[in-house]
């Protein structure tokens, strides 16, 4: 999805139904507040509901993988996997770096969470395709009331994103009920 939609979504949510988002009128004050809050939704989004994960191959100095050698802002590493044997390596994070118990290791694959970088009114939102721009507009609008000293409108959006963001993140399938015998 597109940041646009959910601001235009937004915009309907608080009213002003008038403004559209297009090219010419991607520099008004209110677009650009907007979209710092989009910014905001969606770090909140990657960092307390599903977090982005990536994958990368990293070459390692003495048992040491800083976090400068990977694409994204660091999180929270997952795994270290050794790319010459397949077997996963014990390690501990510090702020700048990695440090691993094996330093024999001199490539690996390390699976990571990551913070998203802020984007623009016309890019693609970094985010799970389970969340709908409903959602991310509820979001954007429970940001922009605060900071405009709405409050109560914004506990109301804050409560709408929230209950959306739990049903998105609830597991769906198939319920189970373990087989019981009756005496």
């Amino acid at each position: 999805m597109e940041l646009k939609e959910a601001i235009q979504l937004s915009l309907t949510y608080l009213g002003d139904e008038d403004a559209s988002v297009n090219n010419k009128t991607a520099q008004h004050p209110r677009l650009k507040l907007l979209v710092k809050c989009a910014n905001l939704v969606i770090k909140e989004i990657a960092t307390d509901y599903i977090p982005l994960t990536e994958t990368e191959e990293v070459e390692i100095d003495n048992g040491n993988i800083s976090y400068e050698k990977l694409l994204h802002r660091v999180l929270e590493i997952l795994s270290v996997k050794n790319v010459k044997n397949g077997i996963y390596t014990n390690f501990r994070m510090n702020p700048t770096e990695c440090v691993l118990e094996n330093k024999d290791i001199k490539k690996a694959l390390v699976k990571y969470t990551y913070l998203p970088v802020d984007i623009e009114i016309d890019e693609q939102c970094p985010i799970s395709p389970i969340i709908s721009a409903k959602t991310l507009a509820l979001g954007i609008c429970a940001e922009y009331s605060l900071i405009e000293g709405m409050y109560e409108q914004s506990v109301m959006y804050s409560e709408r994103f929230k209950e959306d963001m739990r049903t998105a993140t609830r597991k769906k399938g198939e319920i189970r009920i373990k087989p019981r015998r009756w005496l």
